[in-house]
């Protein structure tokens, strides 16, 4: 179970929202990059660009401060907050570059319990 406010407010937020897959990996124990991986996608970029705003709004309103911010007004945002490395997509980038597949070696958290 993750302890980490930071990503509680993320996963509750996206939660709410109409995401069409929501991950969250644990790189802790095998990657230097973050302690958390948080993969999302949505069905289109318009979606990807609006929901990258909401939560670059609502990390900021919780006082959270971003690192880094990669590929704005494309089909794949990165967004890093120190700790906690949010992927967001549209449907077909994710698919093409399949995250999950490529960091299986991290532990997936179940979004309804550990967290």
């Amino acid at each position: 179970m993750s302890n980490n406010k930071k990503l509680k407010t993320l996963i509750d937020f996206l939660k709410e929202k109409k995401t069409s897959s929501l991950k969250v990996l644990d790189i802790s124990k095998i990657s230097i990059i973050a302690d958390y991986f948080v993969i999302v996608s949505v069905p289109t970029q318009k979606n990807v660009e609006s929901l990258d705003s909401d939560i670059c709004d609502l990390m900021d309103k919780n006082g959270y401060e971003l690192r880094n911010k990669e590929g704005v007004h494309s089909k794949w945002v990165l967004i890093d907050y120190n700790d906690i490395v949010i992927h967001l997509f549209d449907d077909e980038y994710k698919d093409f570059y399949n995250l999950d597949k490529l960091w299986a070696d991290a532990k997936e958290l179940d979004v309804e319990n550990d967290i």
